[in-house]
């Protein structure tokens, strides 16, 4: 059986806008850059079973990516470009990039028991947690959940080749 995790893990390093990050799983620094893969569900039956023994499944994780923020106001001061938008767009990019991939069926490879249905990231914009302003400089936390559907063939009655 192919570790989920590190597929995804193996997945991710192919994303341009997390390649050159410290990526982090399930515990990290909290540092300007640094994502964190929080896994959330591993092997979720969807409560679709078929005929062959085959079990439509469910896969979630939560990236985490922390951005340093900037207290300038949105009108544009010269010399002083506004730094929350620019870093919102970085992280918007993840989610695009996934978004892209699913489109091109481009999916984590979860081994030759699995086929993915998809892979998809919850949400069109990045989410704000929150902003930890007793570092510094100041972080701002994302937060993407990802759903990656499949179909379970190890438990089937007869050979699915």
């Amino acid at each position: 059986m192919t570790d989920k995790n590190q597929a995804i893990i193996d997945y991710l390093t192919n994303c341009p806008y997390v390649e050159n990050n410290p990526l982090f799983f399930n515990f990290g620094n909290a540092k300007d850059s640094d994502i964190q893969i929080v896994s959330q569900s591993n092997d979720v039956s969807l409560n679709k079973t078929y005929v062959d023994g085959s079990v439509l499944k469910r896969f979630t994780f939560n990236l985490l990516i922390y951005k340093s923020v900037s207290y300038n106001p949105l009108v544009m001061t010269e010399g002083y470009p506004n730094e929350n938008i620019e870093e919102v767009k970085e992280v918007q990019n993840i989610i695009d990039w996934i978004t892209t991939q699913n489109r091109l069926e481009n999916f984590p490879d979860f081994g030759s028991d699995c086929t993915i249905e998809s892979i998809e990231a919850l949400t069109n914009n990045p989410s704000m947690n929150g902003v930890n302003s007793s570092v510094m400089p100041p972080l701002a936390t994302y937060n993407i959940s990802i759903n990656v559907t499949y179909c379970d063939f190890e438990n089937t009655v007869w050979n699915k080749n």
